[in-house]
C-alpha cells in the first residue's frame, strides 16, 4: 500500500487528496483563473497572520484533512467561518507530491527562532538556498500561544511568487453546497464527469453527531455498570409509557415532515430554475443560450449570435483598414 493513496476508509485519520479551501466567490476566480480554457490557478499569498519581515515567502495553502472532517476549518475559526469556506479544489496526494508541494514544517518557538537567525546570517550560496527552502515550509508550532497554534490544518505548501496552475482534468474533488454544483459543473465542462462534488459541510456535521451520539451511548453503558438491582429496576418503571410517548410524538412530527420536505422540494427546483437561468445567461449581451461561449479574450460569456456577429463585426473592420 502507498502511503499517499491511503484512504479514510482504511485508516479514518488519512486522506489521499490534498484540498484547497476558499469561498463561494473565490472557487469560481480559481477554476477560471488559469492561463488558457481548462485551466485554473490558486494564487500564492504570504501566510495570514505572519508576524515577522523575514517570512516573505508567498504560499498556495492546502490540506490533508479527510473530506469528512473538513467541515472543522469552519467550526474552528471564526475568520473561515466569516468567510463560508464551505468550498474547495482537491487534487491526488500523488499528484501534488509530484508537484513539488510538501507538507509544512511546525517547529517550536527555540528551533524556529534559530532557522531564521541563521538563514539571515552570512552563509554559502548553497547554504542559503537550503534555509530558505526550509524556511518557507515553516510554521510556528504554537506551544506558547493561548490557542496552541495550527497543527490541526495538517497544511501542506506549494512555494511560488504566482501560484499553483492546474489542468481541470487533475481535479479529484469539489467540495460546495449541493445547491452550487450546477453552476461549477457548468465552468468545468466536460471533466465535470470525472470530478467527485461533495458536500463536505454536510458530512462533517453526520460525522460529529455520529460521534456525540456514540458517546452518549457510552455513558449510559458506564452508568448502568454501577447501578445496583433495585436502581436499575426504579429507572425501568414507566419506561413503556415513555417509549409510546416519544413515538405518538415522532409521529406527529413526521405529519408536519411531509409538507415541509414538499415545500423544501419545490424551494430547490426553483433555485436549481435560477440558477440554470443564470448559468446559461451570456454576461456579455444577456442573451439566453444552451450553447453558451465562454470568451477569455474578453473574459466574459457571449451567446452563439453575438460571438459570431461581434467576429464578422471586427473582421469587417480589419479588411476596410
Amino acid at each position: 500500500m502507498k502511503a499517499f493513496e491511503i484512504e479514510p476508509k482504511l485508516k479514518p485519520d488519512m486522506s489521499n487528496f490534498l484540498i484547497h479551501m476558499t469561498g463561494r466567490d473565490a472557487i469560481k476566480s480559481i477554476l477560471k483563473g488559469g492561463r488558457c480554457k481548462g485551466e485554473g490557478l490558486i494564487r500564492s499569498q504570504v501566510p495570514n497572520g505572519s508576524k515577522t519581515d523575514s517570512f516573505k515567502h508567498k504560499i498556495a495553502c492546502f490540506t490533508e484533512t479527510p473530506i469528512f472532517a473538513l467541515g472543522a476549518f469552519v467550526a474552528i475559526s471564526k475568520r473561515r467561518d466569516d468567510e463560508k469556506m464551505e468550498y474547495g479544489v482537491g487534487f491526488s496526494k500523488t499528484y501534488m507530491v509530484e508537484s513539488k508541494v510538501r507538507p509544512t514544517i511546525y517547529l517550536d518557538n527555540d528551533l524556529l527562532g534559530q532557522l531564521f537567525a541563521m538563514s539571515e546570517s552570512t552563509q554559502s550560496e548553497d547554504t542559503e538556498s537550503l534555509l530558505n527552502s526550509l524556511k518557507a515550509l515553516a510554521h510556528p508550532l504554537g506551544e506558547t500561544s493561548p490557542k496552541q497554534g495550527f497543527t490541526w490544518e495538517r497544511e501542506w505548501r506549494y512555494v511560488d511568487e504566482t501560484g499553483f496552475y492546474f489542468d481541470h482534468k487533475a481535479i479529484e474533488v469539489i467540495c460546495c453546497p449541493k445547491e452550487e454544483q450546477i453552476e461549477l459543473k457548468l465552468i468545468l465542462g466536460d471533466h465535470a464527469e470525472k470530478i467527485r462534488f461533495v458536500d463536505s459541510w454536510t458530512q462533517y456535521k453526520d460525522y460529529t453527531q455520529h460521534i456525540e451520539h456514540s458517546d452518549f451511548k457510552d455513558k449510559i453503558t458506564e452508568r448502568m455498570a454501577v447501578y445496583d438491582q433495585d436502581e436499575i429496576e426504579e429507572f425501568l418503571k414507566g419506561y413503556d409509557e415513555y417509549i409510546e410517548s416519544l413515538r405518538e410524538y415522532k409521529a406527529y412530527l413526521s405529519s408536519l415532515q411531509i409538507n415541509v420536505e414538499a415545500i423544501e422540494k419545490h424551494l430547490q427546483e426553483l433555485f436549481e430554475w435560477k440558477q440554470y437561468v443564470d448559468a446559461h445567461t451570456a454576461s456579455f449581451c444577456g442573451h439566453f443560450s444552451e450553447d453558451i461561449i465562454w470568451r477569455a479574450d474578453f473574459e466574459e460569456t457571449f451567446c452563439p449570435d453575438c460571438s459570431r456577429d461581434f467576429d464578422e463585426g471586427l473582421a469587417r473592420v480589419m479588411r476596410e483598414d
